[in-house]
């Protein structure tokens, strides 16, 4: 059992990288063994009363940092919040029901630590500490999902791949496929910027 919020030293700072019961806000929506289940914890406290976030994706990609740094700039230029979300690569599932839960488990936790991870370097370049979103859906779904679950979002910021295929999910965009159930702004950025080129686009140059 966890000792509740009065006991547990988790703190505020470190509800973001991972989720206790009783001290971070956990929600899970479970259909069979490893499938559809999304864990946001909770965000910055300053966030709690913002009207607009950014969403932006953490994947492996080399340019999806471009993205998020770029997403965490916007943001911090207009107040808005910023939203990270990580998809866990589960593997097939064998139907071993304990099995499956166990390698489930593994992979949220994996992704959560990556996404992380990323979520610290856009705080460090930027200032802008955002809320996590992971999920086992697939990227398109997963969007799809927290863009009709959390209203207050109001754009998607992508990064294009630099020199071969643009990624899935900006590919769907240029084939004209939506990506959300409603209508949101999405912004692409080249994958390959430098950080002076950042700094220029995002509006925190000079």
């Amino acid at each position: 059992a966890h000792p509740g919020p009065a006991a547990c030293r988790c703190g505020p700072g470190s509800a973001r990288t991972h989720v206790h019961r009783g001290c971070a806000p956990r929600r899970e929506v479970a259909g069979r063994v490893g499938l559809d289940r999304t864990v946001a914890t909770a965000p910055h406290a300053k966030m709690t009363n913002i009207s607009r976030k950014f969403l932006a994706i953490s994947d492996e990609t080399e340019e999806c940092l471009s993205a998020l740094v770029f997403a965490a700039m916007r943001a911090k230029a207009v107040g808005a919040g910023l939203v990270i979300l990580r998809c866990a690569e589960t593997p097939g599932l064998g139907g071993w029901i304990g099995l499956d839960k166990d390698i489930s488990q593994d992979a949220m936790d994996s992704a959560r630590l990556k996404a992380s991870r990323h979520a610290d370097r856009v705080e460090g370049r930027v200032g802008v500490k955002a809320e996590l979103v992971i999920s086992e859906q697939d990227p398109v779904d997963a969007i799809r999902k927290q863009v009709d679950q959390d209203e207050t979002i109001k754009a998607l910021f992508l990064a294009a791949g630099a020199g071969r295929s643009p990624g899935p999910l900006v590919s769907r965009l240029a084939k004209g496929k939506r990506i959300a159930t409603r209508p949101i702004a999405v912004t692409v950025i080249p994958g390959d910027l430098t950080d002076a080129q950042l700094d220029e686009i995002g509006g925190l140059a000079g």
